[in-house]
């Protein structure tokens, strides 16, 4: 497959961004674990996985003025149950529509590091929640993990989920479930019985109230997009997202970012994905006119060392990507943008320095700009969340 090369990263040039990242002030919050963002109507929707005194919780907050000042927040976990285990990658996941909001986490189980999906579900903005039933009906292990939720205009909830319940070891399968209310869910459909065990997937829904779900596959390692449900309820396996062909043994522990955007009546998928292939490794931007049924040839973003990414768009035509790098002294967050739907990008923009020790930086379109969000590890331990200056 052909790319475009884009003069960034590659040629090791930057531009540096003005202004200090801030760190995002949550009442009780002594360290970040997880975190989602979804904006709605203009608010910032807020999901915390992390320590809150003695014990780790999830916590829902919100910001209606851009990020400068948060909510109290609201756990959404019962003290005297397991706690979450929720972690940067394998995040808790929120998806708001109106007043309706769902959550969706990983709750400890009976071996270290595993444990079944919890859902809560609020009907009036976020105040109370209730439970709701979890959705991996017949996964023997009782261990789902990777998350991806979004909320259709019709109102109903989407997600998709990784679990092993074949027992393959290496492999996990990509689970689907729907849900009016966020407390009962559909018929779980398993789309791919055998992808990638640990690098997180995203999902949109498109104007048709179908979705696509990018996730990563287990062989070949690539980025691949699945769209569905349509006509009869089949689902359409429409292939890589970025560069092809990327055989390895192992887990990258990375995933991709993907967003549907509007543009002269027609709708456009923008993905971006990295890859470790020998023969082209870095981060790569792709457009599809089609609703991924075609692929224009990558953009190039950077090389290998660039990985995490997320990208959002304001419009059809303003669009922007968050991506880590790591150097010698650190891993810094870049973002760059493109002001004519993907057709061309800008010179990388620093948001961090190059000694900074940033992790799974995330994007959302507000009515006042962009806004970027991201974790960094203290030098004595543990994360902290932070938030870059306002830029539109």
């Amino acid at each position: 497959m052909g790319f475009v090369l884009l003069g960034c990263l590659a040629g090791g040039s930057a531009d540096t961004a003005v202004g200090e990242p801030v760190v995002v002030a949550v009442a009780g919050l002594e360290e970040t674990r997880s975190f989602d963002l979804v904006v709605e109507q203009g608010v910032i929707h807020g999901l915390l996985a992390g320590r809150f005194g003695e014990r780790d919780r999830v916590a829902y907050l919100h910001s209606a003025d851009g990020g400068k000042t948060w909510s109290e927040p609201t756990f959404l976990d019962a003290e005297d149950e397991a706690p979450v285990i929720s972690r940067r990658g394998n995040d808790a996941r929120l998806a708001v529509h109106d007043r309706h909001i769902v959550a969706v986490w990983q709750q400890r189980g009976e071996l270290p590091g595993t444990g079944p999906l919890t859902v809560a579900a609020s009907a009036d903005g976020g105040r109370t929640w209730r439970r709701g039933r979890n959705p991996a009906l017949g996964d023997p292990l009782n261990n789902q993990s990777y998350p991806a939720l979004t909320v259709g205009e019709d109102g109903r909830f989407h997600l998709v989920w990784l679990d092993d319940r074949e027992e393959n070891g290496n492999t996990q399968g990509l689970r689907y479930a729907t849900s009016s209310d966020g407390l009962h869910w559909s018929g779980q459909t398993t789309l791919d019985s055998a992808v990638c065990t640990c690098c997180w997937t995203r999902i949109s829904t498109l104007p048709d109230r179908s979705v696509a779900v990018l996730y990563r596959d287990a062989d070949p390692h690539d980025m691949r997009l699945l769209r569905g449900p349509v006509g009869d309820g089949q689902w359409l396996d429409l292939g890589p997202v970025g560069v092809a062909g990327w055989h390895f043994t192992g887990c990258p522990h990375c995933g991709g970012g993907l967003v549907a955007t509007g543009n002269d009546g027609k709708t456009v998928l923008h993905g971006v994905a990295w890859t470790g292939k020998d023969a082209s490794p870095g981060l790569f931007y792709a457009r599809s006119p089609d609703l991924g049924e075609h692929w224009e040839p990558p953009f190039f973003l950077g090389d290998g060392r660039s990985r995490e990414s997320d990208i959002a768009a304001r419009s059809g035509s303003d669009l922007a990507i968050v991506f880590t790098r790591a150097g010698a002294d650190g891993t810094a967050v870049y973002v760059v943008r493109s002001r004519d739907a993907g057709a061309h990008w800008s010179a990388p923009v620093a948001l961090t320095s190059p000694k900074a020790s940033a992790d799974h930086p995330r994007i959302v379109a507000t009515p006042w700009g962009y806004r970027v969000f991201w974790t960094i590890t203290r030098p004595g331990g543990g994360k902290i969340l932070v938030m870059a200056p306002p830029f539109s």
